[in-house]
């Protein structure tokens, strides 16, 4: 069935402008009556997927890290890194939220690593001078 709108069907622009009403009633349902820092905590934790390594500041001045659970219209889970325990955070009481690395076992942090390739290349470039100096007498 054509129309005079640019050849369209008519089912097609009533199934279009059927979707178009209903994306914005879906929306506003989601979000509940949070303030504007409730917002954006539940905004940032939106980006990252269930099972993110998470570290997670509170307003109390404590330091969370454990893995992203479900997100709650007012609150979220994380499962704690060092208890295993699944906790209930309002995004109230969270002051910052940041994506973090794990890092399992004492002096595996960033930087504590041994680095096997640094004494070899020393060496290499040691062998090559003293055989470059070799050579040249």
């Amino acid at each position: 069935m054509q129309t005079v709108l640019g050849g369209r069907s008519v089912v097609r622009l009533a199934l279009a402008w059927t979707l178009l009403a209903a994306v914005p009633a879906c929306q506003a349902q989601a979000a509940p009556n949070l303030n504007k820092h409730e917002r954006k905590i539940h905004k940032r934790l939106l980006h990252y997927a269930p099972g993110t390594y998470m570290n997670v500041e509170m307003r109390d001045g404590t330091d969370r890290a454990g893995l992203l659970g479900t997100l709650g219209p007012a609150s979220f889970t994380l499962t704690d890194s060092d208890s295993n325990a699944e906790e209930t955070h309002t995004y109230s009481e969270v002051a910052r939220v940041s994506k973090s690395t794990e890092y399992i076992g004492e002096g595996s942090e960033s930087g504590h690593h041994f680095r096997p390739w640094i004494p070899v290349v020393v060496g290499v470039v040691a062998a090559g001078a003293a055989a470059t100096a070799f050579a040249v007498r």
